[in-house]
């Protein structure tokens, strides 16, 4: 189940990385999510005695202001990556980028897998320890994070002896996994520092590094792109990009720490461990659920088809960005409704309410946003990547179908309630769908049997979890989701959509795919608006809730 995680953008994520590639990491990051918020939902005078900042309620940001800066930050980074992916396909061979795309997909998920969950533990300890105990643990941590980069290297170095296992053989990516190994040595210890930054209360800090190194593996993608360099050196560009990344953030640390003298972790090695192990059990299910469909088309389709798939597989930041940020925003919020209601029912009823209104504002977007793409899904692959690209629109098109479900990060009640459990028992059963659909589908039906049982996985998981959380809050199938806003809204996009649609079955204007979506998106955005705007679907609320942003409000305002 893909879509479980609320998670922050990757700083500089490597050039081949689809946008999220159609989900989320796992929800291992979602329990330490789920521990920092319970610490957020403490008694102020014990936040006070270990240092933890107080809640943003409590420094005057509202939680919709919260979500806006949240998303906006996210937003600006996916949409730099997002760019950045766009120009290097135009500016490579079809099969260069396959290649390209695929071993940075091994990069990003070597990298997710042996991490052990080290770097967001910090989220966890980082409120109970004292800042030389802290700086004691990122010792421990930068130590461990090393040594499992190295391992991480030996296992590419494995890979490289064997490259024809890769892209139907048809592809040399030898020299390209030797170099990823190099990027993992430098990239994990790096990769501590974000959530040190964040735990401790430098939010703004991150993010200047975040953009940075987000801007500099850019630039380090396009540049030799543009020379007609081969794809090692982008490789190349990109660890020093992480290489940047690790000196920038520990420059910031030592500035942060420099004054303080390390103290041992309490309980060392085996207590961070103990912490983070069962969480990374729970992060591999996530990923296999994540990644099977491209590991899929990886081993038994050629580079040019894989690019088509990575460019089909992709989602614009929006999709990533909007719903898992209001769910991770809302998350303290949500534990405190829990724990702080009359009764535990009252609690949980109350927490769903909120919950409930989250979905109301993304599914404001993501409807017509769903319909737009499904409706205008080859016109879009063919004038942002070229007429090469056009095969994209099938994965792109499946992938669209399951947009309506994600209007929220899903497992989020389960973090509230304190059954993360849960999310493991949903990810396992997932995993076992996943398996059994590409065993029946990919014989049946080909390449395109992959996305299709990635989809149909994620569906089944989003049903599964809907019923436990109607289950746990005792408010029942009718109660767990705002069906009568979402029936609205749906149909709202329908109609918009209608005008559309004829002149996209008739292929008008199959020879000018650009002008179909220079004339659809604006006509679509303002049928939409009156549409809403008449079946009351757009409050005035949430008019004027966009109406302080388009006035930059919240960021002037000295409490964001």
């Amino acid at each position: 189940m893909r879509d479980e995680t609320p998670t922050p953008v990757d700083e500089g994520a490597p050039p081949g990385a689809p946008q999220a590639a159609r989900g989320a990491p796992a929800p291992a990051e979602a329990q330490g999510a789920s521990q920092a918020a319970r610490g957020a939902s403490a008694p102020a005078e014990a936040r006070a005695a270990r240092g933890a900042p107080a809640p943003a309620e409590a420094q005057g940001a509202s939680l919709a202001d919260r979500i806006g800066m949240v998303v906006g930050g996210q937003f600006v980074n996916s949409l730099i990556v997002l760019v950045q992916g766009v120009v290097v396909v135009r500016l490579l061979g079809k099969s260069e980028y396959g290649v390209l795309a695929f071993v940075t997909m091994l990069f990003m998920t070597g990298r997710d897998l042996a991490q052990l969950y080290l770097p967001e533990s910090f989220l966890y300890f980082a409120p109970r320890l004292t800042r030389p105990e802290l700086k004691g643990l990122v010792r421990q941590s930068l130590l461990l994070l090393l040594g499992l980069g190295a391992l991480s290297a030996l296992v590419f170095a494995a890979f490289a002896l064997a490259p024809g296992v890769f892209l139907d053989g048809r592809a040399d990516v030898t020299h390209l996994l030797l170099l990823t190994g190099l990027m993992s040595v430098i990239a994990f210890p790096a990769s501590l520092f974000g959530p040190l930054f964040i735990a401790t209360n430098n939010h703004r800090k991150s993010a200047g590094v975040a953009l940075i190194v987000t801007i500099s593996s850019a630039a380090g993608a396009i540049v030799p792109a543009a020379l007609g360099c081969s794809i090692a050196w982008i490789v190349a560009a990109q660890c020093a990009a992480q290489a940047l990344r690790l000196w920038l953030s520990y420059r910031l640390y030592a500035r942060l720490f420099g004054d303080v003298d390390a103290a041992p972790f309490p309980g060392g090695v085996r207590a961070q461990l103990a912490y983070a192990f069962p969480l990374s059990v729970t992060r591999f299910a996530g990923l296999f659920n994540q990644k099977l469909d491209k590991f899929v088309i990886g081993l038994f389709f050629s580079a040019g088809l894989y690019a088509e798939f990575a460019v089909g597989s992709q989602e614009l930041p929006i999709v990533s960005v909007l719903a898992y940020s209001v769910a991770s925003t809302m998350l303290p919020d949500l534990v405190a409704r829990v724990e702080g209601g009359p009764t535990p029912a009252e609690g949980k009823r109350a927490a769903v309410a909120l919950w409930h209104s989250g979905i109301r504002k993304t599914t404001l977007v993501m409807l017509p946003v769903a319909a737009f793409l499904l409706l205008f899904a080859e016109p879009l692959m063919r004038t942002v990547y070229g007429d090469d690209y056009a095969g994209a629109a099938v994965p792109f098109r499946i992938y669209s179908a399951l947009l309506p479900l994600r209007v929220t990060a899903y497992g989020i009640m389960l973090m509230a309630f304190g059954k993360t459990s849960m999310i493991l028992r949903v990810q396992v059963l997932s995993m076992v769908f996943n398996t059994a659909a590409n065993l029946v589908l990919l014989p049946t039906i080909g390449m395109v049997g992959a996305p299709l049982a990635a989809v149909l996985t994620q569906a089944l998981g989003i049903v599964v979890t809907v019923a436990i959380i109607a289950r746990l809050s005792g408010v029942g199938l009718r109660g767990v989701f705002p069906w009568g806003h979402y029936g609205r809204t749906a149909a709202t996009a329908l109609v918009a959509a209608a005008p559309l649609t004829a002149f996209v079955i008739t292929g008008a204007f199959d020879a000018r795919p650009a002008l179909s979506l220079t004339l659809g998106a604006p006509l679509y955005v303002a049928v939409y608006l009156v549409a809403a705007r008449i079946t009351g679907v757009l409050a005035p609320e949430d008019r004027a809730f966009v109406a302080r942003w388009l006035r930059l409000e919240p960021l002037r305002s000295r409490h964001g």
